[in-house]
């Protein structure tokens, strides 16, 4: 069953654990096996490739955009301590992973588990302490939505199952399981976004490059840095060429940044500019496409075979929609 509200409660927290579950075993030698296969007039394997092979190759396929090479390897990690927000928010903001999570439906969260950012400028004492209050209410919440909805849940299954005095102990036993899982899969909506997660994630090796480049762009700053800082450092445990090799020049030395203003307040003169464009609103439309709905149309009377007089406008749309 479930436990109450817990006055006073702690919010367990913990560094992220990273483990590397499945690799390639030479993912370096890999990559430039490929890009010599691409110029070769036979299959170029692995354990052919050279230091200066290495050396030659390596950069110049991954500074010429020759990126495809480095997808090939891919990296199974473990995550641990991590939270939704971080995963939602940078690891799921792109088509180019695959993931399995721990469940907020199936397992009960008994425990206030969660991310909490380290102390800074922005993030002092005081901020902590409420942000750690919140949590705390949030999981309160959960708790006790869980209990209250056990007992509609049960009543319910009960009817569809037609349980009554005879039942069988075992088939009772199954409904209060079920009436569980129901009540926790509807009150997992007030936990927290910082609520700790588990799972297994895997990506390419050009896609683990490309986090590793903008962990500090996201909602999640100083949490993906830390995560993706350790994915970086497993893959280099078994082959540190990986990353040493190449695409290891500072930020502010790329193209875009090196006319960048030094400036510290340009970010205020941006953001005050981009306030005063949404004069007083969230959120404004800036652009749209005035055919869009045409276009739609056209695109489904393509694939259907049909003419516009066969299926008008409205009649698309509303198939594709509806």
């Amino acid at each position: 069953m479930f436990d109450g509200a817990r006055p006073g409660e702690l919010i367990e927290t913990a560094p992220p654990r990273v483990t590397l579950r499945n690799a390639f075993a030479h993912p370096f030698d890999s990559a430039i096996a490929a890009a010599r296969t691409c110029y070769a007039p036979r299959l170029i394997g692995p354990e052919e490739i050279t230091d200066k092979q290495r050396l030659n190759i390596g950069a110049a396929t991954f500074y010429s955009g020759h990126h495809t090479v480095y997808q090939h390897a891919h990296f199974e990690f473990g995550l641990e301590n991590v939270s939704r927000q971080f995963v939602s928010s940078f690891l799921h903001a792109h088509p180019f992973y695959n993931s399995e999570q721990q469940s907020q439906r199936y397992v009960r969260l008994d425990r206030a588990q969660a991310y909490v950012p380290p102390t800074s400028l922005f993030f002092d004492a005081s901020c902590k302490e409420l942000y750690e209050a919140a949590i705390a209410r949030a999981w309160n919440y959960y708790r006790e939505l869980s209990s209250l909805l056990i007992a509609d849940a049960r009543t319910i299954l009960n009817d569809i199952w037609h349980i009554g005095p005879m039942s069988h102990p075992k088939r009772l036993q199954k409904i209060e399981r079920s009436a569980e899982k129901r009540a926790i899969e509807i009150s997992r909506y007030v936990l927290p976004v910082a609520a700790f997660t588990t799972m297994v994630h895997t990506v390419s090796g050009i896609v683990l490059h490309r986090l590793w480049r903008m962990s500090a762009a996201s909602d999640t700053p100083s949490e993906a840095r830390a995560v993706i800082g350790a994915m970086v450092a497993r893959v280099k445990e078994i082959d540190v060429q990986f990353f040493d090799r190449f695409g290891t020049v500072p930020l502010e030395e790329l193209p875009e940044w090196k006319n960048a203003q030094t400036n510290v307040n340009a970010g205020e003169a941006f953001a005050r500019e981009f306030d005063a464009k949404l004069n007083g609103k969230t959120s404004i439309l800036v652009d749209y496409s005035p055919n869009a709905v045409r276009v739609m149309a056209e695109s489904y009377r393509a694939v259907t075979g049909l003419t516009a007089s066969q299926c008008p406008d409205a009649e698309a749309i509303d198939r594709l929609l509806n």
